[in-house]
Parts: C-alpha cells; sequence; structure tokens
C-alpha cells in the first residue's frame, strides 16, 4: 500500500468520526458448511452413517464423522440436515448436452456428466462456461464429435479414411479437452484399433455404439465401454441372421433395433460376458431411454412427463422435445408382437448386466438424455437398474464411485470422502428402502455451493449450441494438418 493511499484511506477514517458514522467491521464470509444430523450414504458401498456431521471447507469436504465427534467453526453456516438422506452428487456418463439442459439436470440431483456427443470447440467452451459458474448446470466432461467412416449421418459426426487419420482426430479432440472417444455404428474394427492405441495414450477411455462390428471385436480392438450394451447381438445370434437396420425410417429403425437383442444366445453371451470382463470393457446399458417401451412403468412415466409438458416455467425447452413429454407417445408400440420382442431383448439385456457385474464387471449408469428428462432420466436408470436386480445401494454406487472411476475422477468425485470435491445430494427419503426416492431432492450441494434447484422461464446460457455446417472445427483442424 502506498503512502498516498494511507493518506486518503486515513482522511475518510476522520471524517466518518466527525459525521458521527460508525462504520462496523466486514463480516468475513463463512469458509466452513456444515451438514448436521443427516445419514449418509458415501458412495462406497458401505454402512450408512446415521447423525452424520460433514464439514465443507470452501469448495471439499474436510471432515466427515458422527455427530459430538467432529469440531467445527462457530462461524460456520450449519445445515439441518436431519431426516435427509445424503448421497454423492449423481454423474450422468451418456449424456447428448444441449444448451437448455443445465438447470433441469441440478433439479435432479445431478452434478456431473459425461457428454457423448456434441461439436468439440462448442462443448469445450460450455464447459468452460460451467466451471467458470456462468451459468447454472452441472460440471461438463466430454467426448467431442462422434467417430465413424464416411458418410457422417449427424450433424457433428466426423467420417475417417484411414488409420491415420483417426489417430490424428483423436490428437485433435484430445488438444481441445476431451477426456474420452465416442465411435459410432459403422465403425470398423482397423479404425478402432488405431483409435484405441492413440486415445490410450492419453489416458483417454473408449466408447462405442457398434452396430457394424460386435463387441467381441470391438473388445479385441480395445475398446473401454459398449454404449446401450450394444455389440452384443452381432457377438452372440445366429450367424445366418443378418442385420439390416440402415436403410430404415427413423423410427423403424428405433424399434428395430431394440427388438434384435430378443436374438441374443444365451450360452454364447456368457462367454462373451467372460470375455469383456476379462478385457475391461464397461457396459452402459442406458436402459430408462432404450427400454422404457418394454417396462411396466411405462405408463406411470407417461403421466409424470406430461406434468414437466405442462409447467410453464420450462417453455424454453425446445418445442420438439416437449411434444414427446406430452405424449409420451415414442415409447408405444402398437403391434404385440414388437412389444413382445422388445420384452424379450430387455430380458436379455438384465441378464447379461447381472453376469457381468457378478463377475467383476463395470456396469454404468447413462441415460441417454436426448428426449428425454435430464436429471429425472439418470434418478429413472437407478430405477431401472434396481429392476434388473441390482440393489439400491449397487445402484447408488453405480451412478457415483463407479461412474467417477470410469471417467477417472476417483480422487475429485463419486464418493463423499475427505479432501474430495463437495458434491451433493440431499433427500427426503431412504433410497435403500426404495430406490426412487432419490428423485425426492431436497438440497443439491456442487463444489461446495448450494444450489438453486428451481425452473426459471428465462433459462440460458452465454454460448447456444449452434447450427453445424461444415466443415465442422475438427474437420477444419484435420484439413489444415498433416497426419
Amino acid at each position: 500500500m502506498t503512502n498516498t493511499v494511507r493518506r486518503v484511506l486515513l482522511l475518510l477514517a476522520l471524517a466518518s468520526a466527525a459525521l458521527g458514522v460508525v462504520t462496523a467491521p466486514r463480516a468475513e464470509p463463512a469458509s466452513e458448511t456444515v451438514l448436521v444430523g443427516g445419514t449418509l450414504i458415501d458412495g462406497t458401498g458401505g454402512a450408512p452413517l446415521p447423525d452424520a456431521v460433514i464439514v465443507i471447507r470452501n469448495n471439499r469436504i474436510s471432515q466427515i464423522g458422527p455427530r459430538g465427534k467432529v469440531k467445527y467453526s462457530g462461524n460456520a453456516r450449519v445445515i439441518d440436515a436431519t431426516g435427509k438422506y445424503i448421497i454423492p452428487g449423481l454423474i450422468d456418463i451418456h449424456v447428448h448436452y444441449n444448451d437448455w439442459m443445465g438447470e433441469m439436470f441440478l433439479a435432479g440431483g445431478v452434478t456431473t456428466v459425461k457428454d457423448v456427443g456434441n461439436d468439440v470447440d462448442w462443448v469445450a467452451t460450455v464447459s468452460a462456461e460451467a466451471d467458470q459458474g456462468k451459468f447454472r448446470g452441472p460440471r461438463i466432461f466430454y467426448a467431442g464429435n462422434g467417430l465413424d467412416t464416411p458418410p457422417p449421418t449427424r450433424d457433428h459426426f466426423v467420417g475417417l479414411t484411414s488409420p491415420e487419420m483417426a489417430r490424428r482426430a483423436v490428437d485433435i479432440l484430445h488438444e481441445r479437452g476431451a477426456v474420452a472417444i465416442k465411435v459410432r455404428e459403422h465403425m470398423t474394427a482397423e479404425l478402432l484399433k488405431a483409435i484405441t492405441d492413440e486415445a490410450h495414450k492419453f489416458g483417454m477411455r473408449v466408447t462405442g455404439h457398434l452396430r457394424r462390428i460386435s463387441a467381441y471385436e470391438a473388445a479385441m480392438a480395445g475398446i473401454d465401454g459398449l454404449e446401450h450394451a450394444s455389440g452384443i447381438v452381432q457377438a452372440t445370434m445366429d450367424p445366418s441372421i443378418k442385420l439390416s437396420l440402415d436403410n430404415l425410417e427413423q423410427y423403424e429403425k428405433y424399434v428395430a433395433e431394440r427388438k434384435s437383442y430378443s436374438l441374443i444366445n444365451p450360452q454364447k453371451a456368457t462367454e462373451l460376458v467372460a470375455l469383456l470382463v476379462s478385457k475391461k470393457v464397461a457396459l452402459i446399458p442406458t436402459m430408462s431411454g432404450w427400454w422404457r417401451m418394454a417396462t411396466p412403468r411405462r405408463d406411470d412415466f407417461a403421466v409424470e412427463d406430461a406434468r414437466y409438458f405442462s409447467n410453464p416455467l420450462l417453455a424454453y425447452v425446445p418445442d420438439d422435445v416437449r411434444k414427446i413429454w406430452s405424449t409420451s407417445a415414442l415409447y408405444k408400440l402398437e403391434k404385440p408382437d414388437d412389444l413382445a420382442q422388445v420384452r424379450a431383448g430387455y430380458k436379455n439385456v438384465q441378464s447379461v448386466l447381472q453376469q457381468a457385474y457378478a463377475k467383476g464387471g463395470a456396469v454404468l449408469a447413462g441415460s441417454d438424455t436426448f428426449v428425454s428428462i435430464p436429471g429425472l432420466s439418470l434418478q429413472r436408470e437407478l430405477v431401472f437398474l434396481v429392476d434388473s436386480g441390482f440393489t439400491p445401494m449397487q445402484a447408488i454406487t453405480i451412478a457415483t464411485r463407479d461412474n467417477a472411476r470410469f471417467l477417472s475422477q476417483s480422487e475429485s468425485l463419486g464418493t463423499i470422502a475427505a479432501g474430495k470435491l463437495a458434491d451433493m445430494v440431499l433427500i427426503e427419503g431412504n433410497p435403500l428402502q426404495n430406490i426412487a426416492n432419490t428423485q425426492r431432492v431436497a438440497m443439491v450441494i456442487k463444489n461446495g455451493q448450494v444450489m438453486d434447484t428451481s425452473y426459471h422461464s428465462n433459462y440460458s446460457i452465454p454460448t447456444p449450441r449452434p447450427n453445424l455446417t461444415r466443415p465442422l472445427w475438427i474437420e477444419k483442424q484435420l484439413q489444415t494438418r498433416s497426419y
């Protein structure tokens, strides 16, 4: 501080005293927030801790213990969590992020997502804005552009023509902050091998929505995860059957792909699961989106969706999405034979998941948020996991600890433990008695801050998702750099 500044401050103080103004000392913001009295379910799968005290200092957890055993500052902000259950912030590991989704994720207790398909330049920008607190939403990890063979069929897909181009695409995505790679339906085994070899150099996971190649071929090529548990049909069905989905209309393809899971041969599936577990290939079934038409809960979900459609505070959600919420017609099958085959496929997927988990394989929780309700869709994924034979505790650990592990974020996220980021959800009922209680969100804490989980009709983010035109950002990079 310079002498001039000191003199100015002294003169101001003398003037205030002469006028009879008393300047109170500025109150320092509380550096600690303390949750007291809740039952802690920490995400590790261990026994719950009743009447817990959790001390948050700045944005990290500093202490955890039973009431009376944990000391904290008298200036701390104390939150009475009596009667509440506390779980880690939920992680949705399969999201198609859009600019309208942020506050809806938070309302559902989802504090972290992994985006699996967007223009990398846009999603990197939005991820940074979320970290900087420029809008209310989850933290966003991302894969960036979907990698496929030509011609690219969605606005953000990139068509790769050689292993060299595939490796360079991975390099560019990594440089732009992607933590994973997502390959698409027409990917070949040769290109996938080049992608996994390059991605693994950076510690990046590779997952895929497979169709052209089987889960066996993908596992041998080094893939780390099967989105929608895809590729299992091709690896286990009768080889005389040929799947041909590409020439179907969009909705016909949507139904036919789900029906195809009824072709899984149980004996071959058991052999395949053993291979997948040995190769550490995770299964990401995305049941809340993919298998909703097969569950007896379908009509209940439709009633619930309609309430979101009617909420005037959500008028900012695109009309085409809200229309799906209004009727849920997307999930209704008119033909009994179609419904029977889809239900048979759903049972096959449930069996595969249970076998893989029993053998020590990873089953992860992603909701394929695309036209479903962000946040709620992952809550429903927990319900689907329990319906598939997992315990509520296992479902919670899958959507927290195990998802964080797959993201290589275990040091900071996934469980409630000293030293980790303070991401947690307070809920009104015991989720171990009824997993649907995770939907009764009372409070969400992200990065040590109590979040506003209400809806706002004027919700927006600084950088909306653009209408993409080619060449995409990554295509320009591929054109200008040698590989």
